[in-house]
């Protein structure tokens, strides 16, 4: 759930307790205590904001801080810098090729055969 979720399902909750109303300190432990843990549930808890709507704002705020760096995180140096995908078909060639070129070196030494692959080749 996004933290826009959240914080309208808090204030509908909120909304919907008429008859024993709960503390405004409550209200935001609540609220604070119920996010995931992460950055922003940590910036709420050292900054103690006096009003429900406080927490809202700061969680708010904070949430899109957290997720603009996580995006800033994945630039392009980034994204280009990661591994490529490998290809089967060329791992199996390069797999049949050193095995082939292996057999011919045992044969050579044995005396059977004196063909043998050339250095650079794999």
């Amino acid at each position: 759930m996004s933290m826009r979720d959240y914080v309208q399902k808090t204030r509908h909750l909120v909304s919907c307790i008429v008859t024993n109303p709960i503390d405004v300190a409550s209200q935001v432990h609540v609220f604070i205590f119920g996010m995931r843990e992460g950055m922003t549930r940590y910036c709420l808890t050292r900054a103690e904001p006096s009003t429900l709507e406080a927490a809202f704002a700061l969680a708010l705020r904070e949430d899109d801080t957290v997720a603009s760096s996580y995006a800033r995180a994945l630039t392009p140096d980034a994204r280009a810098s990661a591994p490529e995908p490998m290809e089967i078909d060329a791992i199996e060639a390069d797999s049949m090729s050193r095995s082939t070129s292996t057999a011919r070196v045992r044969s050579s030494r044995s005396g059977v055969s004196r063909a043998s692959s050339s250095p650079g080749k794999r």
